[in-house]
């Protein structure tokens, strides 16, 4: 279990107050690979620019090896990276070559798409076929990511939109309450891990570096909603087998990490662990400890 960090807060003090292994922050901070919590480093791929740009994240993968990179966040979402699965797929063999070159013992991990719906499933499938037409190899991609919400996808409507690229008007169409069902938070993974060995990558693990509930409390998603959330979805990733899609070196375990979004955000902060103005866990903060603690301690 891992943890999304978007506010200035003190996340090592937090992660061992949660029991959580591990986090990521959206950046790409020089840090030894080995220091506890584990931190996942990333590239953002704007349209217009990397952060950091390529010959910055050289300088820290040469600096500080052994660390996994995380190549954009998501790509087909038109309010964050917004690439085409082409303009994805060439950004990421870039960084891919040049990141293994300055650190042969780096890990590349595929940037996570907002949801493994149908719609964002194709553009995937869009950004293998352009990277093998570039580079006359099949995508190299040490760890797959996705991000596990459940969102509409519906032209100028709320959710994830339509992915860059895509001429479709809409995809997944759902109710606000739908957007905290745990049934279609499982199917969606389950299709993604059976998308993952269709297309040659069931020997690769899998993380979920997004979970969680973004819509407000207005919409029914109270704490004590948020916390059973959590609770069912995280019960349920810590078990999850499938002898036939799960990662074979897992025991066929669907998924081997998942990153709770977020410790705080101002902007999103119906899923808070932690109320930065009075420094206490939150409602949702308790039932993660108390998962870790029954689970892992």
């Amino acid at each position: 279990m891992g943890i999304g960090v978007s506010e200035a807060l003190p996340v090592e003090y937090w992660a061992n107050v949660l029991g959580a292994g591990w986090y990521l922050d959206w950046r790409a901070s020089p840090r030894h690979a080995l220091r506890l919590p584990r931190y996942w480093l990333m590239v953002r791929t704007f349209p217009d620019r990397d952060v950091p740009d390529l010959n910055r994240s050289i300088e820290i993968a040469r600096t500080h090896p052994g660390n996994v990179w995380i190549i954009g966040n998501e790509p087909d979402n038109p309010f964050q990276d917004a690439l085409s699965p082409e303009a994805y797929a060439e950004r990421y063999a870039r960084f891919y070559d040049a990141l293994k070159a300055a650190d042969p013992t780096c890990q590349i991990a595929i940037a996570g798409v907002t949801q493994p719906s149908a719609l964002r499933l194709r553009y995937l499938e869009r950004v293998l076929v352009h990277y093998e037409m570039l580079t006359g190899n099949r995508m190299p991609v040490d760890i797959w990511t996705v991000h596990g919400y459940v969102l509409q996808e519906q032209k100028g409507d709320w959710g994830a939109e339509i992915p860059v690229g895509l001429s479709d008007k809409q995809g997944l169409l759902i109710e606000p309450s739908q957007h905290g069902d745990v049934e279609l938070f499982k199917t969606q993974i389950m299709s993604f891990r059976r998308w993952m060995k269709d297309h040659g990558y069931r020997e690769y693990p899998l993380a979920i570096t997004e979970m969680g509930i973004l819509l407000p409390e207005e919409f029914g998603y109270s704490p004590d909603w948020v916390s059973r959330y959590l609770t069912q979805t995280f019960e349920w990733l810590n078990t999850a087998q499938d002898m036939s899609t799960g990662y074979p070196q897992d025991d066929g375990r669907l998924v081997q990490q998942w990153a709770w979004f977020s410790l705080a955000d101002s902007i999103y902060p119906v899923s808070n662990l932690v109320n930065p103005s009075t420094g206490e866990l939150t409602p949702v903060g308790e039932a993660f400890n108390n998962f870790t603690t029954s689970h892992l301690r």
